[in-house]
């Protein structure tokens, strides 16, 4: 018999990355809550490599990670999601901070094919210094971040937040 709780969400999943808390010197004045998930290839290889290479980045501090959930996919069914969040520090806009998180989507061969179509690295600013924005480009907080399980639970299990 399967089993199935919250929305869909099946099960918690660690690497050497998640969940971390991180004893990084944070200097930047925003902080950013990222999204990550996937479901094409090996997700939870692929979320490591993007933390090392962000850890090497001095525009971020990473100062957190969430525990890995694997969740059932939304809107188009196909293989299970895994999703997990990152708390970050960084001076940089937002604007700014989505180019760099779609460019390590292209550097991970994202494509989107369709809406919710599957994907190798899908990265979304979730908050962004408590501050709401809206515009064609950008919407935060990211719609649907306060409601979906793949946000809510990961976020919810990390320390201090």
């Amino acid at each position: 018999m399967e089993r199935i709780y919250i929305n869909g969400a099946r099960m918690l999943l660690r690497s050497r990355y998640f969940p971390k808390e991180f004893r990084l010197k944070a200097k930047h004045k925003y902080t950013a809550i990222i999204g990550l998930g996937g479901n094409i290839g090996n997700t939870a290889r692929l979320f490591d490599r993007f933390l090392n290479l962000i850890l090497k980045d001095r525009r971020f501090a990473i100062m957190q990670s969430s525990p890995m959930l694997v969740n059932k996919a939304f809107g188009y069914a196909s293989r299970d999601y895994i999703n997990a969040v990152i708390i970050l520090k960084t001076s940089l806009y937002a604007k700014e901070i989505l180019k760099i998180m779609q460019h390590f989507e292209k550097r991970f061969k994202r494509v989107r094919e369709f809406r919710n179509s599957p994907r190798t690295l899908d990265l979304d600013i979730l908050y962004f210094s408590a501050k709401s924005y809206n515009d064609n480009v950008l919407t935060l907080p990211h719609p649907g971040a306060n409601i979906r399980p793949s946000v809510f639970i990961p976020l919810g299990l990390m320390k201090g937040v």
